[in-house]
Parts: C-alpha cells; sequence; structure tokens
C-alpha cells in the first residue's frame, strides 16, 4: 500500500468570491444609467448558490449601472442550472436600454455557456473587450436618439 504522501491529493472545490466594482453608490453626477459601467469579477466554482449571489449582485449593480459586464475569466466550473437566470437577467437589462456582457478565459465554461445560453449571452475574452463593446453601444444608442 502506498503512502499518503505519494498519493495525488483530490482537488478541493474552490468556493466562489466575487466583488462588485465600483460599489454600488450614485452615479457620478451627469452621467445616465444607461452610460454607466459596472463589473461584477467572480472567481472559483460556481454551483447554484453561487449563481445565485452572483444574480443577486447584478441586480444591485444595475440599480447604478446600465452596463454589467460580469466577469467569469477566474473561474474553472459553471454548474448549467444557473446559466438560464443571466440570459433572464440580459434580457431584462436589454428591455430598459442597458446589457449584460460577459468576459470569459476558460473554454470549458464558455462551452457551458454557449450550450445552455446559445446566442442570448454576449461572450468576450476580456473585461477591456467587453466594457469596449458597451461604450460602442452606447454610442449607437446615442445616434438613435438622434
Amino acid at each position: 500500500m502506498a503512502d499518503k504522501s505519494s498519493r495525488k491529493e483530490l482537488r478541493e472545490p474552490r468556493s466562489a468570491v466575487l466583488a462588485l466594482k465600483p460599489a454600488p453608490g450614485q452615479r457620478p453626477a451627469g452621467v445616465r444609467w444607461e452610460e454607466n459601467v459596472a463589473t461584477v469579477a467572480v472567481r472559483g466554482d460556481l454551483d447554484r448558490e453561487a449563481l445565485w449571489a452572483i444574480d443577486y449582485t447584478i441586480g444591485r449593480a444595475a440599480t447604478d449601472a446600465g452596463r454589467i459586464v460580469l466577469d467569469l475569466r477566474e473561474v474553472g466550473h459553471l454548474d448549467y442550472s444557473g446559466v438560464p437566470g443571466i440570459v433572464a437577467r440580459r434580457k431584462e437589462l436589454r428591455a430598459r436600454g442597458g446589457d449584460l456582457l460577459i468576459a470569459v478565459r476558460n473554454p470549458y465554461v464558455s462551452n457551458i455557456l454557449k450550450a445552455a445560453g446559445g446566442t442570448e449571452l454576449a461572450l468576450f475574452r476580456s473585461v477591456e473587450e467587453a466594457a469596449g463593446a458597451a461604450a460602442q453601444l452606447k454610442v449607437r444608442m446615442l445616434r438613435k436618439a438622434r
């Protein structure tokens, strides 16, 4: 029988950690809701409870910012069951003139999002790329308003 030091340790699931940037509060003066961008950064493995917390955090961010970037670049696993909630949140934001954009680097997580969310989700490789897309949408909206 091999001793414990020679056996591979089983990988413990990494619990999810999330942060909202900027912190909830009043928008800067002169910045409209649909122009304001917030980032919800998440890392770890996302189970149902973590996805509920993310949805809640996105909802809090959406009180002050119409454009939300969901940063999943540090996520190793995503429970399929939470993707419809992300899709629903994006539809809600889009109906109000905002959007939910997702930055994802891990191909496994990206494939889960694509399989469960289809074309309903906007996926990007970086937060900067997603924020740039939000800025482009803002410009298009301003042009339509004129």
